[in-house]
């Protein structure tokens, strides 16, 4: 196959000149930085987040690469037909034996306001997949009408992040993680991060294996 190079693109030159700069100046404080991860991660924590080129994970919770495995997806939402999610779930419970699933919404998310203003017409045959994508976070939006008046933007983002918590820990994945794994098994966390201020809220909706004792910090915990 051949193209253009990416560098015929002034926006594009942009970002492999940053990129030079970045490796750069973690090579000048770190030498041995990138020779220590090269050959493998381990992370603690699975992030389910919003693909919103606002909620860059590492940055806003001070952590560096590796630190972190992550799925991102248009409104943080779960499906057990996801099978994307899933093998990024099996990987990271398997492999990485990770100790935290985080499933993290914000305020202002468009997925959100999509699926809030579908929820406003006539329910229909889903078309698009967009439509598709997002009737289980409009069907969400129309349980939280009252007086048909439809919920706020804020309740649904919150409902839809305790929706996926639920929806995390009764799948099949996370199921037989906690068989595995016993009471060292996954814990399933909801927050909500914070576009106006940067700051992330505890839904307090945590879930862990049957036995495990809330609050209890894991053996060798990286962090």
């Amino acid at each position: 196959m051949s193209g253009q190079s990416s560098l015929a693109y002034p926006e594009m030159r942009e970002l492999f000149e940053r990129n030079d700069q970045w490796a750069d100046g973690v090579r000048k404080r770190d030498p041995g930085f990138f020779p220590k991860h090269y050959p493998g991660q381990r992370p603690e924590i699975l992030w389910i987040g919003c693909s919103d080129a606002r909620v860059p994970e590492t940055t806003i919770m001070g952590c560096q690469p590796g630190d972190i495995f992550v799925h991102r997806n248009i409104a943080n939402l779960y499906s057990p037909q996801d099978d994307s999610l899933n093998a990024v779930m099996m990987i990271a419970l398997q492999n990485f034996k990770v100790k935290h699933i985080v499933v993290t919404g914000h305020t202002n998310c468009v997925g959100c306001i999509t699926a809030l203003n579908v929820s406003l017409l006539p329910t229909s045959k889903a078309i698009s997949p967009l439509q598709r994508y997002i009737e289980p976070l409009a069907t969400l939006s129309r349980t939280l009408f009252v007086d048909k008046r439809p919920p706020s933007l804020d309740l649904l983002v919150e409902e839809n992040v305790l929706q996926q918590v639920k929806n995390l820990a009764e799948c099949d994945v996370v199921k037989n993680d906690w068989k595995r794994r016993g009471t060292d098994g996954v814990r399933v966390h909801g927050w909500v991060y914070h576009l106006e201020d940067g700051t992330i809220r505890d839904l307090n909706c945590s879930i862990g294996p049957p036995g495990h004792i809330p609050g209890q910090r894991n053996v060798n915990s990286y962090f």
